[in-house]
């Protein structure tokens, strides 16, 4: 597959998952034929635990979900966390509500098609896994239940992007959108505030100036020095 920039914030997200070998043992918990092939969940519950909490700000929609295209599921405004989907058809149902696509499979759609699909939709609407159960449980609880899934062994890069850049763009976002709403707050009184010294620093300006006003008036008007002609120095 290949990352477009469709969808910035979700393909720099998957860029990092996939450095950090996120996705390593990940199963294919829900795969429907003809509709979507979805992963994601790490197979280390303690990692599922720490990425749940992860969450991405939502892309817009900027082409439609067409088969062999990629887009982060979420189950809401502002929940992208690791889960992913391959869109097995044309799914322009998926636009409206979100689901941004951000990358798309450039060969091996047919391998994709082969991904294992028996156990179908997952608990409690089907039979296949309950993703919850999965999150809390791992790996360990689908080996057991669900011994068939098709699942990713490793992942390796064709491209010569540096290993980490994804990470510190996406920290560095982070750290942005924390200071963004604070800054909304305190940029409107930082402004109040250089207005009132400015009014303060005009007014004691316009004081100073009053004063050597009055300074020179004064010294207008006091009597001056005269000289007698005729007069020698004084003994």
């Amino acid at each position: 597959f290949r990352l477009i920039h469709w969808a910035p914030v979700g393909a720099r997200r998957f860029r990092r998952l996939l450095e950090e070998h996120v996705y390593d043992q990940a199963r294919f918990f829900r795969v429907l034929t003809g509709f979507v092939a979805q992963f994601g969940i790490p197979g280390d519950p303690k990692l599922a635990a720490y990425w749940s909490h992860k969450t991405l700000a939502d892309d817009i929609v900027k082409v439609t979900n067409k088969r062999g295209r990629i887009s982060f599921a979420m189950s809401g405004i502002d929940t992208r966390t690791t889960q992913v989907f391959i869109n097995l058809g044309d799914n322009r149902v998926l636009d409206k509500p979100g689901f941004a696509p951000f990358a798309e499979v450039v060969s091996g759609m047919e391998t994709v098609d082969l991904l294992y699909a028996g156990y179908g939709e997952g608990a409690p609407r089907g039979k296949g896994p309950d993703q919850s159960r999965v999150q809390r449980l791992g790996n360990a609880f689908l080996a057991e239940k669900f011994p068939l899934l098709s699942y990713i062994d490793t992942v390796e890069f064709s491209d010569n992007g540096q290993s980490g850049e994804a990470a510190r763009a996406e920290e560095l976002s982070g750290v942005a959108s924390r200071l963004g709403p604070p800054m909304v707050v305190v940029l409107p009184l930082l402004l109040v505030a250089m207005v009132c010294l400015c009014r303060v620093c005009c007014k004691v300006w316009r004081r100073f100036a009053e004063d050597d006003d009055d300074e020179g008036r004064k010294g207008q008007n006091a009597p001056q020095p005269q000289v007698i002609a005729g007069s020698g120095p004084l003994e």
